[in-house]
């Protein structure tokens, strides 16, 4: 990475107009709904009202912003107030609905809060720019282990050798879901356990109508959306070498777009896209998984959270590997959501004591039971709290394989969005049947090395 930025304020601002151009995205699959518009009422850059009468005089006051709207950010103001609760030294003040847009202005403007949450790939750009704060320092200081937090969750949070965040929470995505009704009525008694009979499985679990179009497909590689990062790790893949070379064509990534190209190959091009277009909605009673339209799909923790109970519609499995890398069993990808302390708030150090707390297995733990989370602190995820919760039931099988070591994630750096950006762009291009998989990940290779090149100066 780039030493910092003597002029940090021209790159912030270049980083503000980028995620404005960018239409205020939310991000990964994981966040929800687009935070609407700055009103005048709700300036990012407006300072809490103090009130020093209230408050003891050697307290010190922070503001900490989240991504939260206000119907779901009864979990994490829950927290707050435990750790308000804990100690009368911090007073933390906090405020939800600040997507990336809203946080840049702030931190830009010179008037950042004290703590954020924001989705983990706005950390390497922030970090770069000289808007985040190092936090190695602090972990040294305070005997702050990062192996108590999931490897694959905790460097997301870097950028080069430096920790620039902690990652409060995170999603996962390492398991099959599957329509029970259909495996029956196919004579299927158990999911696949290998990428090769997830392809046979979605031949006998695909139905035509006496025209030949396709009414039921067994499995879309990019349904929802093209994963440019799951399936590479699926086949044990990566995106940059120890030597700042960018890798999307080494042969585990290429064979991943390969084998996703198989399953457009068995439907046919046409047919497939004719299908898409008469798909229900996700997330409603017609959604694809649910009438049975879709057999199989890649799983994440918050999918169907009530209908994957033993007797629910929806089954889970571990997702399958290749046969000739059972060594690869247990692979799949995260994304968290980081915490960090923006590089001029005024109060660094009792931002440092909120994070800590923030990563504490209390915390982590009762946060988790509240919204239904995987917790990121290792000895979280086998607390009884959690693994002896039936409340919490559905949640089990996530907690025991966010323990896997197969687990990665895409590389935290300047250039990551325009890097993923072009991964979806000629993966696309690949899986239509435009280019080979090989030409399509050479491209990336090229269109990505000068960036990578001008950040490793």
């Amino acid at each position: 990475m780039n030493h910092l930025k003597k002029m940090i304020s021209p790159m912030l601002f270049a980083l503000l107009i980028s995620v404005l151009a960018a239409g205020c995205s939310t991000g990964s699959n994981s966040a929800g709904g687009v935070t609407p518009s700055v009103t005048p009422e709700e300036k990012p850059t407006d300072k809490p009202k103090d009130t020093p009468s209230d408050k003891p005089k050697d307290t010190v006051e922070i503001t900490f912003w989240h991504v939260w709207s206000e119907k779901d950010s009864g979990p994490i103001e829950a927290a707050v107030e435990a750790f308000n609760k804990k100690q009368d030294r911090i007073k933390v003040k906090v405020l939800g609905n600040q997507d990336a847009t809203k946080q840049l202005t702030a931190i830009s403007g010179g008037n950042p809060p004290d703590v954020a949450l924001t989705f983990w790939n706005n950390i390497g750009p922030w970090a770069d720019a000289g808007a985040v704060l190092e936090l190695d320092d602090y972990f040294a200081k305070n005997n702050f282990d990062v192996k108590s937090v999931v490897p694959a969750a905790m460097e997301r949070m870097k950028v080069g050798d430096k920790h620039y965040g902690v990652p409060f929470t995170m999603s996962m995505a390492n398991t099959l879901m599957y329509n029970k009704q259909a495996f029956q009525e196919a004579g299927l008694s158990e999911p696949p356990k290998t990428l090769e009979q997830l392809l046979d499985y979605a031949g006998q679990l695909t139905k035509k109508d006496g025209s030949g179009n396709i009414t039921n497909v067994g499995f879309m590689p990019d349904y929802p959306w093209i994963d440019n990062v799951f399936w590479p790790v699926i086949f044990g893949g990566s995106w940059v070498s120890d030597d700042g070379k960018v890798t999307p064509n080494r042969k585990e990534n290429v064979a991943s777009i390969e084998y996703q190209r198989k399953f457009y190959e068995l439907y046919g091009n046409e047919a497939l896209g004719k299908f898409k277009s008469g798909l229900g909605q996700r997330g409603t009673p017609q959604d694809p998984m649910l009438t049975g339209q879709i057999a199989m799909i890649i799983g994440w923790e918050y999918n169907f959270t009530e209908e994957r109970t033993p007797d629910g519609p929806i089954g889970i499995a571990p997702f399958p590997y290749p046969a000739d890398s059972p060594d690869l069993e247990g692979a799949g990808m995260v994304s968290p959501r980081g915490v960090f302390i923006p590089k001029k708030a005024k109060h660094p150090d009792e931002a440092w004591e909120f994070l800590q707390y923030l990563m504490s297995v209390d915390a982590q733990v009762e946060f988790s039971t509240e919204s239904k989370v995987i917790p990121t602190v290792i000895k979280a995820l086998d607390d009884e709290r959690l693994t002896k919760n039936e409340e919490l039931s559905t949640m089990w099988d996530f907690y025991e394989r966010a323990k896997s070591e197969n687990l990665q994630g895409f590389p935290n750096n300047v250039y990551i969005n325009q890097y993923l950006q072009a991964l979806s762009e000629e993966t696309e291009k690949a899986l239509n049947g435009q280019t080979t998989a090989q030409q399509a990940m050479d491209k990336v290779a090229e269109k990505i090395q000068p960036l990578a090149d001008k950040a490793n100066k």
